[in-house]
């Protein structure tokens, strides 16, 4: 029998269940940085950078994440040889802060479902804020397309929706068909509801599921992720919600690939190649030539660690006088 790794069972959500979010919730350190904010690139299409940490006594991937505002998944696919429940004390730990931006418009929201992750251009200024999300479970998909922020809801109540009081029916749980606010209220203390039917942007109060497939189709953020988008957001906002698992970046000539693992079902498959992706990346740029090595680029299109990896570069007119330089010499 195949043993699945840790990011197979994190993806899954099935490492953390959700019946002991509440308990180990209470245990994180809230250190958040409300999101990451960056300025958006004059030039190509990527922001941020990589750095690492050390394991600390009591700390899991799933603290250590919380702490830098990364979800249970962004952590296990940087770090695939750590155990995520128990990584060695003293061990080093990849903290993913370096994005390629998705490929879409740069405008309101724009969910990323296949690294469960959100991006917010804020309007008015040149930047980009972006969080780690909870999404849809697997037979609970969050839809994809275009859409808005058609109401916001500070402290909601929770109507439920009929799908899942027929769920509570078929499992013979207590039919639950509202819930006021509280600490126990799903949606938290803030809610975007969005034009699709029953989707949500919201809190939760299980921290630890951010970063998993958790929800019943809504998108679950950090419950200090939420207060500030919610402060920022306006009805109307536009939203995008899309399934991008490669992203091609391009920064200083470089050209970079950033994969992750997609999501299961056969309607959120990518119809755009590798290639096809790398082609539409460099045409932005011109006529000029560009030099890719497929074989890395291949690679990290099975390897799925997330991380943006150069794979090639474009071919600038001072790249071929250096060349013509270097044999007259």
């Amino acid at each position: 029998m195949k043993t699945k790794t840790n990011t197979q069972l994190v993806r899954a959500g099935k490492i953390l269940p959700l019946a002991i979010f509440t308990v180990i919730g209470s245990f994180l350190t809230i250190n958040s940085a409300l999101g990451l904010t960056f300025d958006l690139p004059h030039d190509g299409n990527m922001v941020g950078h990589m750095f690492t940490v050390t394991v600390k006594q009591g700390q899991s991937l799933s603290t250590i994440g919380r702490q830098y505002d990364f979800g249970a998944y962004e952590m296990t696919e940087a770090n695939p040889n750590l155990d995520f429940l128990n990584p060695h004390i003293g061990s080093s730990v990849t903290i993913p802060n370096k994005f390629i931006l998705p490929d879409a418009p740069r405008k309101g929201i724009v969910i990323n479902l296949a690294e469960m992750r959100l991006y917010f251009y804020h309007a008015n200024e040149h930047k980009v804020s972006t969080y780690p999300i909870g999404i849809g479970q697997d037979g609970w998909h969050t839809p994809l397309g275009k859409t808005q922020v058609v109401k916001k809801k500070e402290h909601p109540w929770w109507i439920v929706p009929k799908s899942i009081i027929d769920q509570q029916r078929r499992l013979r749980e207590p039919i639950i068909t509202k819930m006021p606010p509280g600490p126990n209220n799903p949606l938290g203390d803030y809610a975007l509801n969005l034009g699709f039917n029953n989707i949500v942007i919201h809190g939760t109060p299980f921290p630890t599921s951010i970063g998993l497939r958790s929800s019943h189709g809504c998108i679950r953020m950090f419950p200090e992720d939420i207060r500030a988008l919610f402060q920022q957001v306006k009805v109307g906002t536009e939203v995008h919600i899309i399934h991008q698992s490669l992203k091609v970046g391009r920064s200083e000539g470089k050209l970079f690939l950033e994969a992750h693992m997609p999501l299961s079902e056969s309607f959120y498959t990518d119809p755009v190649s590798l290639q096809e992706k790398v082609h539409n990346v460099v045409n932005k740029v011109g006529d000029y030539p560009y030099r890719v090595n497929w074989d890395i680029a291949h690679n990290l299109h099975k390897r799925n660690n997330g991380i943006p990896e150069p794979i090639g570069q474009v071919l600038y007119p001072s790249y071929f006088s250096d060349i013509y330089y270097e044999e007259q010499r």
